[in-house]
């Protein structure tokens, strides 16, 4: 079955930014503006959650969470989907302190789609993407790098 350029998706990612306090900050978002804008990501959903001080969850709306309009986050207003359900939404809420907002932005590596494209027309597929922890392969290549200069090291 071939699938039109239109009804697939390049990878998928989620990330979640923690705002301690409870306070939203317009800061780095000119740059997910930016990513979007050059088509590097596709924005899928993005939800704001909360996270009482005494542990309650719950999404929240962009107005809510600023307080009073701000243009530099009007791009996000209408980015929510739907796509969390109320188990992420939880999830999310597990991971943040107790005051605290996340910031959950499910995204589309758009920039793949090309690649992915160029692949196919060469009859190859895209079998599998994964998400790899930074901090994971940070230590895994300094664990490399370590050895590889202790084999260089006489004895």
């Amino acid at each position: 079955m071939t699938v039109a350029a239109q009804d697939r998706l390049a990878p998928v990612d989620m990330i979640v930014v923690e705002f301690p306090g409870g306070e939203l900050s317009t800061q780095g978002f000119e740059v997910l503006q930016d990513l979007v804008r050059r088509h590097v990501i596709h924005i899928l959903d993005l939800e704001l959650v909360r996270r009482g001080k005494q542990g309650d969850v719950r999404l929240i709306d962009i107005e809510e969470a600023v307080g009073v309009a701000s243009p530099e986050l009007n791009f996000l207003i209408g980015a929510s989907s739907g796509l969390l359900d109320e188990d992420d939404v939880a999830f999310v809420g597990e991971q943040i302190e107790p005051g605290s907002l996340a910031a959950v932005v499910v995204f589309e590596h758009v920039w793949l789609t090309p690649l992915v494209d160029a692949l196919q027309d060469g009859r190859a597929r895209l079998v599998t993407a994964a998400h790899l922890d930074a901090a994971a392969v940070a230590e895994a290549l300094a664990d490399q790098q370590d050895a590889d200069e202790m084999e260089g090291t006489p004895a």
